[in-house]
């Protein structure tokens, strides 16, 4: 079995693992209410942020949207009132598992310990962990953070990963946190940090929004593979399988591949991993 195999299998083993344990009670509350309230990332383009305009924006809004439209439509509400709750990750779970957010919309990965606090729809995205750096640093590789700054938001699944490949490899890096990637940028581009750690495809986003490409570098190597999930209250099946029929409808219908070039670019595709997991998530009726 290869790492895709092995990978596809772990995802479906985690949908059907989610499915098993029972609960209602949501969508009766949103049904009466008129309303959901989705916690976002504002600071984690192109998956998750907020626009000029100041509304939330991004590839995993846009599927947040499309499942708040297959609940309104579930409900035959005439209108369903989606009201938005800005936070990084430890904050946007703390929210859903304290009953302050219906659903999470983000850079989440999906992992046993987070489901001790919330459960997850199936699988939206697939990312790997990268470090950026200022070109000019000097820093190739994981081996040149020893002794630096690092840079990384607490309680991630970024930095639980990231302190574990380094302890294995014996580089003594300091850790500084930060509240975001866009924190964590600015602090790099002020020189007051050495690196930061976080999402490949995050920290591309961040680098574009400075205009200024060739001032930095993100190091090739990388230290984690991260599916990324949205997070809701716990045995809540209804809402639960509400989530994924949305979801499943937007991967079997072809949309998916729209959203994803809108927001990664029209000549661009998702890997072959993350189009098989479109595939088997868009088909499980």
């Amino acid at each position: 079995m290869n790492a895709v195999s092995r990978l596809i299998a772990v995802l479906l083993f985690a949908a059907v693992s989610l499915q098993t344990v029972a609960g209602t009670g949501m969508l009766d509350r949103i049904r009466t209410s008129q309303t959901l309230t989705i916690a976002y990332a504002p600071n984690a383009y192109p998956i998750s942020f907020k626009g000029e305009n100041g509304e939330p924006d991004g590839y995993s809004v846009d599927l947040c949207r499309r499942i708040a439209a297959a609940i309104q439509r579930e409900l035959k509400l005439d209108t369903l009132d989606v009201k938005w709750l800005e936070g990084n990750t430890p904050r946007r779970i703390a929210a859903v598992a304290n009953g302050e957010a219906d659903l999470e919309c983000g850079t989440t990965t999906m992992n046993l310990r987070r489901q001790r606090e919330v459960d997850f729809g199936t699988v939206v995205f697939v990312e790997s962990g990268g470090i950026l750096v200022a070109a000019e640093s000097g820093i190739r590789s994981l081996a040149d953070l020893a002794g630096k700054k690092l840079a990384v938001t607490p309680q991630t699944t970024t930095e639980k990963r990231l302190r574990a490949v380094l302890e294995e490899r014996l580089i003594g890096a300091d850790f500084v946190p930060v509240k975001d990637a866009k924190d964590g940028r600015e602090r790099l581009a002020a020189g007051k940090v050495d690196a930061l750690a976080g999402d490949r495809l995050v920290l591309i986003g961040q680098v574009a929004a400075t205009g200024q490409p060739e001032r930095f570098s993100i190091l090739e190597e990388e230290f984690s593979i991260d599916p990324y999930a949205f997070a809701m209250p716990r045995d809540q099946a209804d809402f639960r399988l509400a989530v994924n029929s949305g979801l499943a409808q937007i991967y079997r219908s072809g949309e998916i591949q729209r959203i994803f070039q809108r927001w990664f670019g029209a000549d661009t595709s998702p890997t072959d991993l993350l189009d098989a997991i479109f595939f088997v998530f868009g088909f499980t009726d």
